[in-house]
């Protein structure tokens, strides 16, 4: 897919909110020429699938308009459980044929009808066994069919192309990450978190080679869902309550419930790391980026660097980025963590 000069727009559906960011490339790198998000209903995405096209549709209408967005082509990025992503060892192929023969070879290893699933992949490298064979290792992404068509056209109901579509978790791992884009070399592997309303996204490279993808139906939604529950508030009085413990401010049985739910999210993600590390190709972790409005939650970072033993860094996509939008410091921090799939989305379809 080629774009040329032109601008990229990298839409990223979440829970919450919708989200777009136009970025070019030129001599001195990415810049993002606009960003912009408009709020989604609760029951328009739920647990990453799409259950009002009607109500994406207005939203990615309004997200246009007020953003000023000038391309109508735009990639979209997808992840929820109609999502697999398996790394399978497959006899050696040249890219091509895999290519032709990839619907037939992926029968066996997802857990959908084929004729029903777009299938994609990436080759990891290739090996010979004991036995002499000639295999090659490639992660294996399939997705239900049914699905990407209903972001599809929602999306282009809206006036907008869909020029692609690709994995959010991806995306995220290009926006956060030098490494993974290939730009710096680190020791071992480097996990990225994106830590959503509704979804948390979890991806392991090793030099910019995704080995390892988990797609978590958790996110900072759950937290504010149990404090509206347990202090028997709605569920926008449990929001503001959960920024305000942010802010060191609030309850003591508001902050215990907080810290429990953290500490579940917590075992999640340290579940699914020690599950890559435990597998006989997994590498030890030399980096962890955390990102996602999720990850702003209280207690949520020092619980990861405790629970996992390793320091955390907090991703900081715009500083990798020439922003050409004038934005206070504050808007910055507000925009950055929520910011990085759509500028992957925009920076991988720029690569292709």
């Amino acid at each position: 897919m080629s774009f040329g000069s032109s601008p990229v727009v990298g839409l990223d559906v979440g829970t919450s909110a919708v989200r777009a960011a136009m970025v070019r490339s030129g001599r001195g790198g990415y810049a993002l020429s606009s960003f912009g998000q408009i709020p989604l209903t609760p029951e328009t995405v739920i647990d990453g699938e799409l259950r009002d096209g009607g109500a994406l549709t207005d939203a990615v209408s309004r997200l246009w308009k007020r953003s000023k967005i000038r391309s109508k082509k735009a990639v979209i990025g997808i992840a929820n459980q109609r999502v697999v992503v398996r790394q399978v060892d497959l006899p050696y192929l040249d890219e091509k044929d895999l290519r032709a023969s990839i619907r037939f070879q992926a029968a066996d290893h997802v857990p959908m009808p084929i004729d029903e699933a777009e299938v994609d992949f990436h080759i990891l490298h290739d090996y010979t066994n004991e036995d002499g064979e000639h295999l090659m290792r490639v992660l294996l992404v399939a997705a239900a069919s049914d699905m990407v068509s209903a972001y599809v056209d929602a999306v282009q109901e809206a006036g907008i192309e869909v020029t692609g579509v690709d994995l959010a978790p991806f995306a995220v791992a290009r926006a956060v990450s030098r490494a993974a884009r290939g730009e710096e070399g680190i020791a071992g592997a480097e996990a990225i978190i994106d830590v959503g309303a509704g979804v948390t996204n979890i991806v392991v490279h090793v030099g910019g080679e995704p080995r390892f993808v988990r797609i978590l139906l958790v996110g900072g939604d759950d937290v504010t869902a149990a404090l509206a529950r347990e202090l028997d508030v709605s569920f926008e009085q449990a929001e503001a309550a959960k920024i305000d413990l942010g802010r060191g401010v609030g309850l003591p049985n508001a902050a215990r419930v907080l810290s429990r739910e953290v500490d579940a999210l917590v075992e999640e993600i340290r579940g699914s790391i020690d599950y890559y590390v435990s597998r006989e190709e997994g590498e030890p972790i030399g980096s962890l980026i955390v990102t996602g409005g999720g990850s702003l939650a209280h207690g949520l970072v020092p619980k990861l660097e405790h629970s996992l033993r390793m320091h955390v860094t907090l991703a900081t996509p715009l500083r990798d980025i020439n922003v050409k939008t004038r934005w206070k410091e504050e808007q910055v921090a507000q925009i950055e963590p929520v910011a990085a799939a759509s500028i992957g989305l925009a920076i991988g379809a720029i690569a292709r």
